[in-house]
C-alpha cells in the first residue's frame, strides 16, 4: 500500500493498537528534555525516521491536532520523534536556542537503532517550519537529514507581522485579506512589546498579552472566539488608561468597532524592527540561500496565522535545486480550518492534490 494511503487510513480511522508510543528524552547541551516516540507496533526492522517539531503552543508535543498527525506518520511506516521545546511551550520565541535544539533532536533520532540512518527527515509546522529551514542551513545538517517538510512557514518578518495585525498580504501585485488569528499578535507582542522604542514601560501590557495567549492554549479555542472577552476584561482591569488603549488595540473584545488599520500597521513595523534587533535569528532571509537539504513546502490557503504567500516566497528564496514541491492546498489551514467553497469537483481536485502532497512528503526520506 502506498505510504500516503497508509497515512490516511491511520489518520481517518485510528487504531489504538497499530501505533505504539513511549516517552523518552534527548540532550540539548546540559539540559535533558522530554520527547515522545511513535512507531508501528509490529515493526521488526529499522524504519525511516522523522523529527516533528511542534510550534509555539502551550500544549507542545501533546497538541490535539499534532498527535493524530504524528501517529498517522508512524502508521505509514516510520519512527517519529517529537521533542519537547520548553521555550516554545511557554510561548517564548527563543530563536537563540533553536538550532541547537533541532540539531540535538535530529541526533537523538539518528542514535536510535530502530531508525534507518540514511533515511531521516525533519518536519516543521508554522513557526517550526521556518526554524527547521534555518537549522538545516547549518553546514553539518545535510549529513544528518535526507529531507525537510516545511508546512505553513514564513519568509519575511515584516510581512508576517503586518498580516498578524491587519490580515492583509500580497504577492506579485495581487492583494488578499482575511480576518487574522489574533493569537500570533498576542504571542509576539507578549515577547517583544517592551523592546519597541516608546513602549519600554509597557511591561504590564506585555504580561497581559502573554497571559491571554497562554489562556488560549489552555482553553484550546480559537483566539478570535468571544469566549476570551471575559479574560480580556479581567486583564485590562489591571492596566491604567494608556495601557488599556494599547491592550485594546492588540486584543479588542469581540464587540469592539473596527480599528485604525494604519495604526496597527505602524505598530507591526515597530514590532518587526524590535524583533530583528533583539533576536535576528528569527529572520530566515540570511539562511535561505544556504539551504542544501531537499525541502518540500506546503501551506493552507486559508491560514489565518501565517499567509500562504509566505510559503510561495520561501520557495522562491531557497536554491531551486533543493525544492521538492511547493503546494498550496484548500483542504487544511493550521488556524481556523478552511473558508474556501470548493464544490464537489473542487474537493476531488484538492483531495488528489493533498494525497500527492502526502506521498511526496513521506517519500522525502
Amino acid at each position: 500500500m502506498l505510504p500516503s494511503l497508509r497515512f490516511l487510513r491511520h489518520y481517518l480511522r485510528p487504531s489504538g493498537t497499530a501505533v505504539a508510543s513511549h516517552e523518552t528524552s534527548y540532550r540539548r547541551g546540559e539540559d535533558e528534555l522530554a520527547a515522545t516516540v511513535y512507531r508501528p507496533a509490529r515493526a521488526r526492522r529499522p524504519l525511516p525516521g522523522w523529527v516533528v517539531l511542534h510550534g509555539l503552543a502551550f500544549t507542545g508535543r501533546h497538541h490535539p491536532s499534532l498527535v493524530p498527525f504524528v501517529r498517522a506518520v508512524a502508521g505509514a511506516g516510520n519512527i517519529v520523534l517529537v521533542p519537547d521545546i520548553p521555550e516554545w511551550r511557554a510561548l517564548r520565541v527563543a530563536p537563540a536556542v533553536t538550532v541547537e535544539t533541532i540539531r540535538s533532536a535530529v541526533r537523538a533520532l539518528q542514535a536510535r537503532d530502530d531508525v534507518l540512518h540514511e533515511h531521516a527527515g525533519l518536519f516543521g509546522f508554522s513557526f517550526g517550519a521556518t526554524q527547521a529551514i534555518i537549522a538545516a542551513s547549518e553546514a553539518d545538517m545535510p549529513d544528518l537529514l535526507n529531507g525537510i517538510a516545511a508546512w505553513g512557514g514564513y519568509s519575511d518578518v515584516y510581512r508576517l507581522f503586518d498580516f498578524a495585525m491587519t490580515g492583509e498580504h500580497e504577492l506579485d501585485g495581487r492583494r488578499y485579506r482575511v480576518p487574522p488569528d489574533p493569537y500570533g499578535a498576542w504571542v509576539m507582542t507578549g515577547n517583544y512589546l517592551t523592546a519597541m522604542p516608546g513602549y519600554e514601560d509597557a511591561a504590564a501590557v506585555a504580561r497581559a498579552l502573554h497571559e491571554l495567549a497562554l489562556d488560549a492554549g489552555r482553553q484550546g479555542v480559537f483566539a478570535w472566539d468571544p469566549v476570551y472577552d471575559a479574560s480580556k476584561d479581567a486583564l485590562r482591569a489591571g492596566l491604567d488608561g494608556s495601557e488599556r488603549e494599547l491592550f485594546d488595540l492588540i486584543a479588542p473584545v469581540s464587540t469592539a468597532p473596527p480599528q485604525d488599520v494604519e495604526e496597527k500597521r505602524r505598530l507591526a513595523r515597530l514590532l518587526a524592527d524590535a524583533v530583528l534587533r533583539v533576536d535576528p535569528l528569527i529572520d530566515p532571509s540570511p539562511f535561505l540561500p544556504h539551504l542544501r537539504v531537499p525541502t518540500l513546502f506546503a501551506h493552507g490557503r486559508d491560514d489565518r496565522l501565517i499567509p500562504f504567500t509566505e510559503t510561495l516566497r520561501l520557495c522562491r528564496a531557497v536554491p531551486a535545486g533543493v525544492v521538492r514541491g511547493c503546494t498550496i492546498t484548500s483542504l487544511f489551514a493550521h488556524s481556523g480550518g478552511t473558508r474556501t467553497e470548493l464544490g464537489v469537483f473542487g474537493k476531488v481536485r484538492e483531495g488528489a492534490r493533498f494525497v500527492g502532497l502526502l506521498q511526496r512528503t513521506l517519500k522525502l526520506v
